[in-house]
C-alpha cells in the first residue's frame, strides 16, 4: 500500500513538473510574440479629430461620489466629445443584477441610453465586460430585462471576437466616432491565472485630441504598461500625450515602483491626471497625487471630469 501511494505522488509530481515547464515556455514563446509586435509599425492611422471638449464620467468605478452608485473592482467611463457619447467597458456584475451597475447608475445620473453612439471594450477580462459569465461565454452582459432604448444596434468594438449582435473584431487604429480614436491592440503579458488559459492578452486604449492642448489617453487597465499606451498614441497620432485617464494596473506596487511611471509622465508635462482605484493601491494613488497636485483628479462613479 505504501508503495503505492508513493507512485501515486511520484507520478503527480512528474505531471506537475511536466505542465510547469509546458506552461514556461508558453509563456517564454508569448513574451517573444509581444516584443515582435510592438516593433511592427502601424500604417494604417485614421485621421483624429479635434475636440473642443472632453467629459470623462464614471459609471463603474471602485470609488463612488454618492452612496445612490453601486460601485466595485471594474471599469467603466462615458466619455463625451464635440462629435458624440462612447462608453468605454461596461464594469463588473458580481451580484448578477437583472441590470448591470452601470446601467443602474447611468439610470441614476439621469442619463439616457440612446445617448450613448458607440461603446468599445478596453480588454475581454470580466470586470470590463460585465461579470464573469460574459467573460466565459465571449460576450458583454448589459441588462437582462427591456430597457428604454436599444442595446443591441449599438456598435462594440473589441480588440477579441465577441458572440454579441454588433461587436466588431478590430486590432487596428479605430475611429469609433471622429474625435476618438482607439490605439489598436497593444499585447501583454496575460495575468495569472488567466495566464493558464492564454499566455498572451490585448487590451486597446482610446484617444482624445483636445484642441490647444494634445492627446489625452484614456485606459481600462493598462495592462501592456503606461510607458507604451503613450508611445504607441503619439507615434499615431503625432501630438504628446498630456493626460492620462484610467488603469495603470498597480495593484501590488510600491510608490517607489511607480516612481519611473511618475517621472515619464513629468517629462509630458500633463494637465490631467486621474488613475483608476480600481487596480492601484491608495499608496500609489497617493503618490501620483502628491507629484501632479491639483491637476490630479480622483475618479468616482457619477463625478465627471472635464478638461480642459
Amino acid at each position: 500500500m505504501k508503495k503505492l501511494f508513493m507512485m501515486i505522488i511520484f507520478c503527480l509530481a512528474g505531471l506537475a513538473a511536466i505542465a510547469s515547464i509546458f506552461i514556461s515556455i508558453r509563456q517564454t514563446i508569448a513574451k517573444r510574440e509581444i516584443e515582435a509586435e510592438w516593433l511592427v509599425e502601424q500604417t494604417i492611422v485614421p485621421p483624429l479629430a479635434e475636440t473642443s471638449r472632453l467629459e470623462i464620467l464614471p459609471l463603474y468605478e471602485e470609488a463612488r461620489a454618492a452612496d445612490a452608485y453601486i460601485s466595485g473592482h471594474g471599469v467603466s467611463y462615458l466619455i463625451r466629445t464635440d462629435s458624440g457619447t462612447v462608453l468605454l467597458d461596461i464594469g463588473n456584475n458580481p451580484d448578477q443584477l437583472e441590470v448591470v451597475p452601470f446601467m443602474q447608475n447611468l439610470q441614476v445620473l439621469g442619463i439616457d441610453w440612446d445617448e450613448v453612439d458607440r461603446i468599445i471594450i478596453s480588454h475581454p477580462h470580466p470586470h470590463h465586460v460585465g461579470g464573469t459569465n460574459a467573460w466565459r461565454d465571449a460576450t458583454v452582459s448589459m441588462a437582462r430585462i427591456d430597457l428604454p432604448g436599444s442595446i443591441d444596434d449599438r456598435f462594440i468594438f473589441a480588440p477579441t471576437p465577441l458572440a454579441f449582435k454588433g461587436a466588431v473584431h478590430i486590432t487596428v487604429p479605430t475611429l469609433p466616432i471622429p474625435d476618438v480614436a482607439t490605439t489598436g491592440v497593444v499585447s501583454f503579458p496575460e495575468v495569472f491565472p488567466l495566464s493558464l488559459l492564454e499566455p498572451k492578452g490585448s487590451e486597446q486604449a482610446l484617444v482624445v485630441h483636445v484642441a490647444g492642448q494634445g492627446l489625452v489617453l484614456i485606459a481600462g487597465c493598462g495592462h501592456p504598461g503606461i510607458e507604451k499606451l503613450v508611445e504607441r498614441a503619439e507615434a499615431l497620432y503625432g501630438q504628446a500625450v498630456i493626460g492620462v485617464v484610467g488603469g495603470l494596473h498597480d495593484e501590488t506596487a510600491t510608490p517607489q515602483e511607480v516612481e519611473p511611471q511618475i517621472q515619464f509622465l513629468q517629462a509630458r508635462q500633463p494637465g490631467l491626471v486621474a488613475i483608476s482605484p480600481h487596480d492601484s493601491n491608495p499608496q500609489v494613488l497617493a503618490a501620483f497625487q502628491s507629484a501632479f497636485g491639483d491637476r490630479y483628479h480622483t475618479l468616482r462613479v457619477g463625478e465627471a471630469i472635464q478638461f480642459p
